[in-house]
């Protein structure tokens, strides 16, 4: 573990908003600045598409409820601004989809409750499209005002790639000469939440009785900030900051910060004034979104409420078989990978065999993820995939693929390109790469129609790929087809057999034959 001494400056109501307050925004969208975005009723969340140049606007008092909402602002210049300013209020099930693309100075939610016995809470957000501009000041993730003096609760966020800090919670702590004044004093409670590659601070705090707890945050300048005052992390793993992972302080107010950890595990801290209390738990055990409980991963699961199959959502019961899912995840790696300069760069690619959305193991060269984003639309018909999708700012999407990739189609070449297996490849190397040898199919399945005198007729589909087999003294004859992923064929007195990958899907049989399925038979 490192020290690193810095010291420069740095500067319920239920359904949507209550329904009450929902209702007066949709009403008064003209007084509140909405401008032109539209909401669009879907099965689980309303979707907000605002218009280029447009901002939609969300304000928020005591007892308002802003839920289940996905806002889009993939058009150039779009734009929205939440400001929740009361007691018991709330902010759940929120996603926002596309890169906040403009460079100024912003905060596009701004939190404070003024009672010193208010509350309020924000949870279930995802933030993690992040904006291009990596130069500080720029956009903030969630800003904290200074008048804030009670409670905030800020649980299950991932907010990633904002140019002034994932989480600003330290203003309430400001001194009496800070040019906004004496802060509030309030507190910031933030549990099970992730941010990444953000510039600034991470969770950055700075009130007695703040704390992060069971969070997890990656190569932000400062992964936890305590700004000023005493305050804790807990139960959290942070690596990679670029000028520590705990920060204490800074070098124009020199307030004494204490940052308390307990139970965390980090690799270096930055003294700007203060100190840290306690030591290193260990080397970091997480560094992605998923592997911190619910948080949300694209857009659309945050705004439907609705968390994604992945570990991090599993029961310890279901832990061991997920984590051996993911070990045998079959298929290529095929990313989409940005320059930072990127916006809204567009993709699509065909391909044979099953596409499923994936996680890179590895980060672009700018330092950001790459992994699905909900930016994406996947279709199947006959057996092809045909993917759209977008990101940018650094970022890049990622997809496991079991078969050939037959046609791609990049819209801004110049600030995106496409790797395969962590390898930057030509898009007319990636379409002549041969199939991997591990992804021939293993698992078999035998309909066996020998034990009856009828004959059965049987259909399947498979989720990965399927071919022909002479396996249990079974074959297939030339009556029998396939097409893609599906499969026709009749047994009379003898049998059929295919090998395939992934799991079957939709079986049918008319007749008495008897079907074995085995998996990694080969």
């Amino acid at each position: 573990m490192t020290d690193n001494t810095d010291w420069r400056s740095d500067d319920e109501q239920q359904s949507l908003l209550g329904r009450r307050s929902y209702l007066k925004v949709a009403a008064g969208a003209a007084a509140l600045g909405i401008g032109t975005g539209t909401a669009a009723a879907a099965d689980d969340f309303d979707l907000i598409e605002v218009s280029a140049g447009d901002t939609y606007t969300v304000q928020l008092s005591d007892g308002d409820m802003l839920e289940n909402t996905l806002i889009d602002i993939t058009a150039h210049g779009a734009k929205y601004q939440i400001t929740a300013i009361g007691s018991d209020w709330e902010i759940r099930n929120l996603g926002v989809r596309g890169a906040w693309d403009s460079y100024e100075k912003a905060e596009p939610l701004i939190a404070s409750v003024p009672d010193r016995n208010g509350t309020a809470r924000i949870e279930n957000v995802y933030l993690g499209d992040g904006a291009p501009d990596n130069t500080y000041p720029g956009a903030t993730g969630i800003f904290v005002s200074g008048n804030h003096a009670g409670v905030l609760e800020i649980d299950r966020v991932n907010i990633q790639g904002f140019p002034d800090n994932a989480i600003y919670g330290s203003s309430p702590g400001n001194m009496p000469a800070h040019p906004s004044g004496r802060g509030g004093g309030g507190e910031v409670h933030i549990t099970n939440s992730y941010a990444a590659n953000c510039r600034s601070g991470g969770f950055r705090v700075g009130t007695d009785g703040s704390y992060a707890k069971n969070c997890v945050a990656v190569g932000c300048d400062r992964n936890f900030w305590s700004f000023y005052n005493d305050t804790e992390a807990i139960d959290c793993d942070f690596s990679g900051g670029k000028l520590g992972d705990i920060g204490t302080g800074d070098g124009q107010w020199g307030a004494n910060a204490t940052a308390t950890v307990t139970n965390t595990r980090f690799e270096s801290t930055v003294t700007h004034s203060g100190r840290v209390v306690g030591s290193s738990a260990g080397s970091p055990r997480r560094t992605k979104p998923s592997e911190v409980e619910g948080v949300p991963l694209t857009p659309k699961e945050a705004a439907s409420g609705s968390p994604s199959s992945s570990l991090h959502n599993k029961g310890t019961e279901d832990s061991d078989d997920e984590t051996r899912n993911e070990d045998d995840a079959s298929g290529r790696l095929l990313a989409f990978v940005t320059d930072p300069s990127a916006r809204n760069a567009e993709y699509e690619f065909t391909a044979k065999g099953s596409v499923e959305l994936a996680e890179a193991d590895y980060e672009s060269p700018s330092g950001r993820s790459i992994g699905a984003n909900g930016n994406d639309t996947i279709e199947e018909s006959n057996g092809t995939y045909h993917v759209t999708g977008f990101t940018g700012g650094g970022y890049g999407d990622a997809f496991r693929v079991s078969g050939p990739v037959t046609s791609i189609d990049i819209d801004q070449p110049d600030v995106m390109w496409v790797e395969l297996d962590g390898e930057e490849l030509s898009v007319e190397e990636v379409v002549d790469a041969p199939a991997d040898d591990g992804d021939q199919p293993s698992n078999a399945i035998v309909i066996d129609g020998t034990s009856t005198d009828d004959s059965s007729s049987y259909s399947f589909r498979v989720t990965g790929t399927v071919e022909k087999a002479t396996h249990q003294n079974a074959s297939v004859d030339d009556g029998d087809s396939i097409d893609g992923t599906v499969v026709e064929g009749s047994v009379d007195g003898w049998k059929d057999a295919y090998w395939f990958s992934g799991n079957i899907d939709d079986f049918w049989l008319d007749g008495n034959a008897n079907v074995d399925v085995e998996y990694d038979a080969r």
